[in-house]
């Protein structure tokens, strides 16, 4: 056993924690909000968390593994942006780590790291090929592929959330439009019900209104919930479908607040999958590690490589 220092940087909180690399059990962890003041602040209080989860582990740590909330250049070293927080263009956080901890480092968004944890400790472990979306306020993705994670030419591989699926669709924030995300995120599915208040909702101020408040309607019988409900789930289970008839995955993890609609989600998605993916089915399960997967994912980057 050694153990990883992982790294969690999400745009309103950090994580950080000690995680063993042959069971991927976080052995101890710490989080804090994400100060204002950039990504230098960011980075001086991710630090803090990590020295002092250091000084309280009695072993030495072997690497550093990162999961960054925004796009990473293809070297595993550096932060292209992030969405949420000035500062990080071309921020070098492989080396801000190295310099600190003494020890190699290594970096991933954080898709690509919830993929790669699920893959070698959560839901796909055993399997050899493997798409993870995860699906909220927005949607991403990673992919597996004969064991190790697929990053593309250029680190951009995954972005599931933005393949096209309707030209003349609704804006996307990539500036697209009829992008996976724009039809079945929880963003979009709470557009729609500001558009077209359900019934249930018409007590509410629009503005208020969620994509968690949208799927309890639902559940409870409101027809005009069910039906942007359903209307998300469909374009979902086309995304999934689209991208399995691509990569061929034997099991696709699904991760995200929108998987807390259980079978309500789930159900919908395996028959639409049954429908439309060519060959033999394929598996869909619920990602398995919870709000944890992104420290995991950090330290499985350092097993992986």
């Amino acid at each position: 056993m050694s153990a990883i220092l992982g790294f969690d940087f999400g745009g309103t909180k950090l994580a950080a924690g000690i995680v063993d690399s042959d069971s991927g059990a976080v052995l101890a962890s710490m989080r804090a909000p994400t100060p204002a003041g950039g990504a230098e602040a960011g980075m001086e209080r991710m630090i803090e968390l990590g020295q002092m989860l250091c000084a309280k582990h009695p072993e030495p740590i072997s690497a550093v593994g990162v999961s960054f909330g925004g796009p990473v250049e293809s070297d595993g070293r550096t932060v292209r942006l992030s969405m949420h927080i000035p500062g990080w263009e071309s921020f070098p956080l492989a080396a801000r780590c190295e310099q600190t901890f003494g020890v190699p480092a290594r970096i991933a968004n954080d898709a690509d790291a919830a993929a790669l944890a699920e893959y070698r400790f959560g839901a796909g472990h055993g399997c050899t090929h493997m798409l993870y979306m995860t699906v909220s306020t927005g949607i991403g993705g990673g992919v597996i592929i004969n064991g190790s994670l697929h990053r593309g030419e250029h680190a951009w591989a995954g972005e599931v959330g933005h393949m096209i699926l309707k030209p003349d669709g609704p804006a996307c924030a990539c500036g697209g439009n009829g992008c996976l995300e724009s039809l079945s995120s929880g963003l979009s599915i709470a557009r729609d019900a500001r558009a077209q208040i359900p019934a249930s909702l018409r007590d509410r101020d629009p503005a208020t209104i969620t994509a968690r408040d949208v799927v309890t309607a639902a559940q409870a019988g409101d027809a005009d919930a069910r039906r942007i409900w359903e209307h998300a789930v469909g374009w979902l289970g086309i995304g999934i479908s689209s991208a399995c008839n691509l990569i061929n995955p034997g099991i696709v993890v699904l991760g995200g607040g929108l998987t807390g609609a259980g079978e309500f989600l789930f159900a919908p998605l395996r028959d639409i999958m049954a429908y439309r993916v060519l060959g033999k089915a394929v598996q869909l399960k619920s990602a398995a590690l919870g709000d944890v997967v992104g420290i995991i994912g950090g330290a499985a980057l350092c097993i992986d490589r």
